[in-house]
């Protein structure tokens, strides 16, 4: 990092050293070992290196190195300590945090729950030194640990909450908390309970009622963890206040009894203002009712998985009434033709020159055909939402050339901001354990719904 004249190592600390004493061994080793390094082949004195220009592009790089394709990755409790430290240091909200490093609050907020989780284990083993080691390792399967809490069945065992920012707040009398604690975190270092023996729903039920085999020497079942608006008891004043948010928010959420009628199911969702249910395609119809009722506060990735394939469905038919699938494929057809071709040719390339071999001498047809780097178009093919998107994009003319409306789907193809993206919707399909901010995903449906309500009226008009 640069600062004024200086450079600031902040990552490679160790490299760095290393590659000095190799430079000048006699400057900082005693003679006997400096001669010893002395008869190897004397390494470069340039080293390639980042210069961010200040600490906050550094913390960024430095997170995403050892986070997404690293030179050396780091474990999860490296990770959270990083990050905890970030926010402790620079005095930064968890949003903050997230839209620096470009991932989403709702992953800072799970690495602040398992470092919380991870210093709880330390302290309550401090009596323990062989299994304090363990745990303090960097190595310590801390994830183990978050599968089983993110288990509901696991949270009610543990007698467990989370405050907002990762706190743990106790449904159990300390004693009683402490005692499941420790057994779970004795389950981990004896690899009872591991990825493999808690995996699938069959593993988890068969794993849960050996829980219950168990003498009340370990714990005692009989003891039933408090509900969240019993909280106060066990963690104090914090908890009063998450107690009165949740008592404003059921108050909010639920009808009064009293009143009678017929029950109509309140708009707790998205999109809440505007009346797209009339497309006259059932199923989009269907999707945008359930975006509508479904609580979103409940059920957060529930609903971003509808708002994923409502999306998805809603551009298909504004593109299929524009008569633009064909095209659509023809565009990724060309696109993947292009790649193959650069593909082969490298390929090619290295076979002339490794085997000293002339073009007449390969038969293109022949080699690209073992190579599959051959091109078809599928006319019937149903292209990927990305590819659709991308393809409205090279053709603003479809959405009347509106500049706000292409720059909104170009920031759903690929967002670096706190933004429920493309990536984001395609990560509630497809991964378990990804979930994003209410408030998030509340404004990227905001943002998408002026793109949406132009595809809308066209499907509508077109009827």
């Amino acid at each position: 990092m640069q600062r004024r004249r200086l450079l600031i190592i902040l990552e490679g600390n160790r490299r760095v050293a290393a590659c000095k004493i190799l430079l000048q061994p006699y400057k900082y080793l005693s003679p006997l070992r400096a001669k010893e390094l002395s008869k190897y082949e004397r390494i470069n004195d340039k080293i390639r290196c980042y210069i961010a220009p200040t600490r906050r592009d550094a913390d960024a790089l430095i997170y995403n190195k050892h986070t997404g394709i690293p030179l050396q990755k780091w474990d999860k409790v490296s990770q959270d300590a990083f990050l905890v430290n970030l926010l402790q240091s620079e005095k930064s909200s968890v949003e903050e945090v997230a839209n620096k490093l470009s991932v989403s609050a709702s992953e800072i907020r799970k690495a602040l729950r398992r470092y919380a989780i991870h210093q709880y284990c330390i302290k309550l083993f401090q009596t323990e030194p062989y299994e304090l080691e363990q745990i303090q390792e960097q190595s310590f399967p801390i994830t183990n640990f978050e599968r089983f809490y993110d288990d509901d069945r696991g949270l009610n065992f543990l007698g467990l909450s989370f405050g907002s920012n990762g706190e743990i707040l106790k449904r159990l009398p300390e004693e009683e908390f402490n005692r499941r604690f420790k057994f779970i975190v004795n389950q981990i270092l004896s690899q009872e309970l591991t990825s493999r023996t808690f995996n699938n729903d069959k593993d988890k039920e068969e794993y849960f009622s050996s829980i219950c085999t168990y003498n009340k020497d370990k714990f005692d079942l009989d003891i039933q963890p408090l509900e969240s608006s019993d909280l106060s008891g066990y963690n104090g004043t914090e908890s009063k206040d998450m107690i009165q948010c949740d008592a404003k928010e059921k108050e909010r959420e639920e009808p009064d009894a009293s009143i009678k009628g017929k029950r109509t199911r309140r708009k707790s969702g998205l999109f809440a203002d505007y009346n797209w249910g009339d497309t006259g395609v059932k199923k989009i119809d269907a999707l945008f009712k359930s975006l509508q009722e479904l609580n979103i506060k409940k059920h957060t990735d529930m609903v971003g998985i509808v708002l994923r394939c409502y999306v998805d469905m809603l551009i298909y038919e504004f593109l299929k009434r524009k008569k633009q699938i064909g095209e659509v494929n023809k565009e990724d057809a060309n696109n993947t033709a292009n790649a193959n071709d650069k593909k082969y040719n490298d390929l090619k390339q290295y076979i002339k020159s490794a085997y000293t071999l002339s073009d007449t001498e390969i038969n293109d047809e022949e080699l690209r055909r073992y190579t599959r780097f051959t091109n078809k178009i599928v006319s019937n093919k149903i292209p990927e939402l990305g590819n659709m998107i991308a393809y409205i994009i090279h053709h603003p003319e479809l959405l009347e050339n509106d500049t706000r409306l292409i720059q909104v789907l170009e920031k759903f193809k690929k967002s670096y901001t706190n933004f429920v993206d493309l990536t984001a919707c395609n990560m509630f399909v497809h991964n378990q354990y990804f979930s994003a901010e209410v408030k998030t995903l509340e404004d990227s449906a905001n943002c998408l719904a002026p793109v949406l309500n132009a595809m809308y009226l066209i499907i509508k008009n077109d009827q």
